[in-house]
């Protein structure tokens, strides 16, 4: 059988070592890829390296794709991902030993599908979009000699339960997090500006009940119990959620999970229920204490402070963790609006807090504003990527900041909300008790938390250049 690699680059590659972001899952997309080609092609098989994860470096992953001999190699980023995607193409390129053609797709991609002609010789096809059928069908038509198109618009699959189920055997699940990824829906309706989300797939999709319970049962022999649902938005379709919630209880499957969703997505009913089916936490995208900003700036909704405070509540008394997403610098934000945010995320008593600033990606409306506002053009994308504005990521792509604020303010109160936030006993005894069993989690939180104390922020978010 002819092999298909698939490689997970890392932000970007420090002479030759990577340097990743979060590895704690792994690359759940190419899992769901690599499934799909051995479960349904005969000629093809498929083999995954996460590059960062691995520690591989630029050397080693050559050293591997020369031994598998792949016919067909896959590479997917998101866009804090550029500067290695384009390392490693350069470097599969220049070994005369692969003679492989080069897929790109990803989040990034999805959005600015003109990226890869954007550099000539690196990548032969590209795929935006959900990938699996479209990707196989490409290598199966090319190894038949047939030719296809420099770019393609995935196909996706309406029928969730026709995908398989990750096989985890593809990883070394001793790399990442105890807790499982998995995914019960994909695809998002929503419109949040900052979002490049809906350039992938907006048709929501779910699988069914008896599907996503035969991946958990799969997580359960393998001695896993914590599970992470990955979807944009978990309780978008209410019926689908209540069966799987209802089918969990009354096959008393003992597990813990947490999940992504909105305030105007949950009632008292359903956070009951998924509450006794073992919801320990939920996401919420708040983003701004600002109902201005959120109706009208954000697209976030028209849900009150009120109704966010009753939701909370409804999840105290579940006893259900509550974390927040929260942003500052919103276009046409005010310092008032901003200290809103500040009194709501220090006032309502949530458990964790994600705190960030605007980032502009292709896609996004977000992106189109920081155009015209002149806070970015055209051709950062590629400077970028070539590592002409630094190397990494953070603190070198570009952050939005809205022009009715000062920026040393903004940073002031970020740094200022994080630390009364994070740097206190209730914090630091939750995150201990979280990272006990894990050497590397403990490693990365006490980092964090000396980042917090010294910088007002975290160290994944050092959006100050470095």
């Amino acid at each position: 059988m002819k092999k298909i690699l698939l490689l997970n680059p890392p932000l970007y590659f420090s002479n030759g070592s990577p340097v990743s972001l979060d590895i704690s899952f792994p690359p759940l997309g190419m899992l769901y890829l690599a499934s799909y080609i051995n479960k349904y092609s005969d000629e093809f098989t498929a083999e995954i390296i996460d590059i960062g994860a691995e520690k591989m470096t630029l050397r080693k992953v050559n050293e591997k794709t020369n031994l598998i001999k792949p016919e067909f190699i896959s590479l997917s980023a998101m866009t804090p991902q550029l500067q290695g995607v384009l390392e490693l193409a350069e470097s599969i390129k220049k070994n005369s030993a692969i003679d492989a053609k080069i897929f790109l797709g990803g989040p990034h991609v999805s959005a600015d599908p003109d990226f890869a002609s954007r550099h000539p010789g690196l990548f032969d096809f590209v795929i935006t979009g959900e990938a699996e059928k479209t990707f196989l069908d490409s290598i199966r038509k090319l190894n038949d000699g047939e030719n296809i198109p420099f770019i393609q618009g995935g196909e996706a699959i309406m029928d969730l339960d026709e995908v398989p189920i990750p096989d985890r055997k593809l990883i070394n699940p001793k790399l990442y997090t105890s807790a499982a990824s998995v995914m019960f829906s994909r695809g998002c309706p929503f419109k949040c500006y900052y979002c490049s989300r809906p350039s992938i797939s907006q048709r929501v999709r779910y699988r069914s009940a008896k599907n996503m319970l035969q991946e958990i049962g799969q997580y359960l022999r393998e001695g896993i119990s914590q599970i992470s649902f990955q979807d944009d938005t978990f309780t978008m379709n209410r019926e689908k959620v209540v069966e799987l919630c209802r089918e969990i209880i009354l096959q008393n499957i003992k597990i813990k999970w947490g999940c992504n969703t909105r305030i105007d997505l949950v009632d008292a009913e359903l956070l009951s229920m998924m509450k006794k089916s073992g919801c320990e936490q939920i996401n919420f995208g708040i983003e701004s204490g600002s109902e201005r900003l959120r109706k009208e700036v954000i697209h976030k909704g028209d849900f009150t402070n009120g109704e966010i405070e009753k939701v909370f509540a409804l999840c105290r008394k579940n006893k259900i963790k509550i974390a927040c997403y929260f942003m500052i610098g919103h276009p046409t934000e005010t310092k008032d609006e901003l200290l809103k945010t500040k009194k709501m995320i220090l006032g309502s008593d949530i458990d964790v807090l994600g705190l960030s600033l605007p980032l502009p990606f292709p896609g996004s409306e977000l992106w189109e504003i920081a155009k015209r506002e002149g806070i970015i053009n055209e051709e950062i994308i590629d400077s970028f990527a070539r590592k002409e504005m630094g190397d990494g990521y953070a603190g070198v792509y570009p952050v939005y900041i809205s022009k009715t604020l000062d920026p040393e303010f903004v940073y002031a109160q970020m740094k200022e909300i994080n630390r009364k936030f994070y740097v206190n006993f209730k914090t630091f005894l939750e995150r201990l008790k979280r990272d006990i069993l894990s050497p590397r989690n403990l490693l990365n939180d006490a980092k964090d938390l000396l980042s917090l104390i010294t910088k007002g922020m975290s160290s994944r978010k050092p959006y100050r250049k470095k």
